[in-house]
């Protein structure tokens, strides 16, 4: 079975915050991992638990990206391919366009669409129209 993760089961196994819920729930997920379950992570899952750690939980973006990186390849959890790819980029918590902006991309790239954006950093990407 394939579950789809919400934020805020995600938040409770990257945070281990509240520790009481944060605890059932990584133990509830690793029972279900043990059992062949897969623990699907969205773009929209990635992007917000990015914000919110470094928001709520004062983390770095370098050590937000990292955890990110980490949970993506445990066994147990899918994200996108191309999630996958920009996750895997060197200095990404520094690139210009950021982790956001290269998942949307890459969603569209992944449905063969243009990306249409207003910011000059998205003249580095493939397949993008920049408006002036």
């Amino acid at each position: 079975m394939t579950y789809g993760c919400d934020t805020s089961f995600l938040m409770r196994i990257l945070t281990n915050h509240p520790k009481p819920l944060s605890l059932k729930v990584i133990e509830t997920a690793y029972k279900r991992v043990l059992e062949g379950c897969v623990f699907e992570i969205s773009d929209t899952t990635l992007s917000e638990a990015y914000y919110a750690l470094q928001a709520s939980y004062g983390v770095s973006k370098a050590d937000a990206l990292l955890l990110l990186r980490k949970i993506s390849v445990a066994k147990g959890f899918a994200v996108s391919d191309h999630a996958r790819d920009v996750l895997a980029l060197p200095n990404l918590e520094r690139a210009r366009p950021g982790f956001v902006d290269r998942l949307i991309h890459g969603g569209y790239l992944a449905d063969n669409k243009t990306t249409v954006a207003c910011e000059k950093s998205f003249r580095r990407l493939p397949l993008t129209d920049v408006l002036p």
